[in-house]
């Protein structure tokens, strides 16, 4: 018998299948967006994010990292993390990600039209943590944690992608009990892996909407599901702290695995916004999910449902662009890093210069350049052109320069014991990286430890990407006689030099500044204000270490330790032209004090003019303050020592 033809057949609306195309084009769009922003604008975080980063394939690293739970998740980012050696390569790996994970939601809750959109609020609360980062890179004890949270989130989205499985496969029955089964396995045995990422999914578990299109709402099923996740979430953690993570703190428990916001006592609750963008991201899917099956939602059109998706992914958009860390210095530091472990000076000496003259530097910008003017033999004609400065790192903690910039500076200035010592404190405290494994073998050549520097570089020939770092560096284990100075330099005379001339270019400086008593003292972590003391103190026949001896004393602008270096220098180099510094502070000093007899030195014009300018000037200014007369003065005496003496003043040292 034949159904009549007057009963109507329920109608799925349709949709044009170029506007699916649409929404899945906007969302690789804006992932590809992210991506393009972050290696513009990022570039040298990410490379430095790598080398403070060490992912090893052994089994010793694994169990040392699942010490802790969520060792897993910190394996899996420090490994991926690697990949930022080529920062365009770990971004296309991290945007690969981000674009799987909003297919698998998509799929998951069974998106469709503009609600599709809505996914890519996930990857860009992934962003927003990675972007708010700053001088956290270097403060995080969390392995990995750039790059965490995505691991986490693809966990916790590919732990729904199996129940969705499991609801398509089994009966209505069986999926009531697999979704149980399968919550209670994804939380007991996730946590230790995942840690809070594991609780995550499992409160997710607990409020996936049901498994078909045309399914009701059932309120008992959907309050089962979320007790008895709560209850997992609640319990886990409490059980496996007493047995197995005794080395967690027991109020950290619920937040393991992820990046931690404590300096000190102190909380900076601020930066936990991202993660609850997180959070939020996941709520407007599932209420999305869930909603879009009711009859009022299916009365919405098309064009206010893609004018909220857009509202919302603008939004998103600039909630990223507003916790963005911008800090012109922040950035200037890491790119004059990396060009120091180039051996790129020129480079370095660019970067200084960059940027706007209204943005004074960090006292790490200024030690960076003034290693640079050192490394090429400029700094006595050069080193007061560039703008000073002593402007703190922009972060809500007082930052180190000992623990962030310090262990390069010690070791390229011939203090490879200070060097080596922040490594190792750096290493017990927040975790072995790349950068100091590089800097703990280097210093031990140059100490002449050599099973030291080859169990460092061992590690590093472990890795992907520093592998011919230090297969490079384990040649010279071959050439002990290289640091020895004399015989090296012997050898360049010879013509046979024992180094390659990028290895001569790096350490031979370095030896000549090594030739300080050999005594026990401290730095108290004020970097710049040691190197000072030592230098300024320091007496040598090595000619370019009593040249940074005459350096720090016209740093310091002690007159009395200035005299007996500026003289010894112009002993050890009669035939150059003296710098044009080295001529300023003498004759400054020689009108201040007359303590030495300055008539017959041979002044540049230049000199005696800009001084006597300088003087007229500063009577012409006279009811000024010394604020006033900073700013008035700077156009035309900025690049002297004079300026520098009279009108910088009380910069504090890092």
């Amino acid at each position: 018998m034949k159904e009549s033809s007057s009963r109507k057949q329920p109608v799925t609306p349709t949709h044009p299948k170029w506007t699916d195309s649409l929404w899945y084009l906007s969302i690789i769009g804006v992932v590809v967006v992210a991506g393009f922003s972050l290696v513009h604008k990022e570039n040298e975080l990410l490379w430095r994010a790598q080398e403070l980063n060490l992912w090893l394939p052994t089994g010793l690293y694994w169990k040392t990292l699942m010490q802790y739970p969520g060792g897993t998740a910190s394996w899996f980012a420090t490994y991926l993390t690697q990949y930022f050696y080529y920062p365009w390569l770990g971004i296309s790996i991290l945007c690969g990600l981000w674009l799987i994970i909003c297919a698998l939601l998509i799929w998951i809750y069974r998106l469709r039209g503009p609600w599709r959109l809505l996914t890519v609020l996930v990857p860009l609360a992934l962003m927003a943590c990675f972007v708010q980062t700053g001088y956290w890179v270097y403060y995080q004890k969390l392995q990995g944690h750039l790059l965490v949270p995505t691991v986490g989130v693809l966990f916790a989205v590919l732990c729904l992608s199996v129940q969705r499985l499991l609801d398509n496969v089994l009966s209505d029955k069986a999926a009531l009990w697999a979704r149980f089964i399968w919550m209670a396995l994804v939380c007991i045995v996730g946590y230790p892996l995942f840690g809070a990422w594991a609780l995550g999914a499992t409160g997710l578990l607990g409020i996936l909407p049901p498994k078909a299109e045309d399914s009701t709402f059932n309120l008992k099923r959907f309050t089962l599901y979320l007790i008895f996740a709560l209850v997992l979430i609640a319990a886990v953690p409490q059980i496996y702290y007493g047995r197995l993570f005794e080395m967690t703190q027991r109020n950290l428990v619920y937040v393991a695995a992820m990046p931690s916001l404590r300096y000190g006592k102190e909380i900076f609750a601020v930066y936990r916004l991202p993660y609850y963008a997180i959070i939020l991201a996941f709520t407007l899917i599932v209420i999305v999910s869930v909603c879009d099956g009711f009859p009022f939602a299916k009365r919405w059109k098309q064009w206010m449902k893609s004018t909220i998706a857009v509202v919302l992914v603008g939004l998103g958009i600039i909630g990223v662009s507003k916790v963005w860390y911008h800090d012109a210095n922040f950035q200037k530091e890491l790119a004059m890093y990396h060009a120091i472990e180039d051996l790129d000076w020129e480079r370095v000496l660019r970067i200084a210069r960059d940027g706007s003259s209204d943005v004074k530097p960090t006292r790490q910008i200024v030690m960076f350049k003034n290693l640079a003017l050192f490394r090429l033999g400029r700094a006595g004609d050069e080193m007061f052109t560039y703008p000073e400065g002593a402007t703190l790192q922009n972060a809500p903690w007082r930052v180190h320069m000992a623990q962030i910039g310090g262990k390069l500076v010690y070791y390229h200035y011939g203090k490879e014991n200070f060097s080596y010592r922040w490594c190792m404190e750096d290493g017990v405290e927040f975790g072995w990286k790349a950068e100091t494994f590089k800097l703990m073998a280097r210093t031990s050549l140059l100490n002449q430890e050599w099973e030291v520097a080859r169990k460092y570089l061992n590690y590093l020939k472990q890795t992907r990407f520093h592998r011919q770092w230090a297969e490079h560096y384990e040649l010279l284990l071959k050439s002990p006689d290289a640091f020895d100075l004399e015989k090296l330099e012997a050898s360049v005379k010879a013509g046979k030099p024992l180094m390659s001339e990028r290895d001569l270019k790096e350490f031979a400086p370095i030896m000549h500044l090594m030739t300080y008593p050999n005594r026990l003292d401290g730095d108290n972590t004020l970097v710049e204000m040691y190197l000072m003391q030592t230098f300024a103190h320091g007496n040598g026949d090595d000619p370019l270490f009593q040249e940074q001896t005459l350096i720090s004393a016209l740093q310091m602008k002690d007159i009395d330790l200035f005299w007996p270096r500026f003289m010894k220098f112009a002993t050890m180099h009669p035939t150059i032209h003296m710098p044009r510094h080295y001529q300023e502070a003498a004759y400054l000093y020689g009108h201040l004090e007359n303590k030495v007899n300055i008539s017959r030195m041979p002044f540049d014009p230049e000199v005696r003019d800009s001084y006597e300018r300088f003087m007229k000037f500063n009577e012409q200014c006279g009811p000024m303050t010394e604020e006033q007369k900073a700013i008035a003065f700077y156009p035309q005496f900025g690049s002297t020592f004079y300026y520098f003496y009279f009108l910088i003043r009380n910069q504090k040292t890092n």
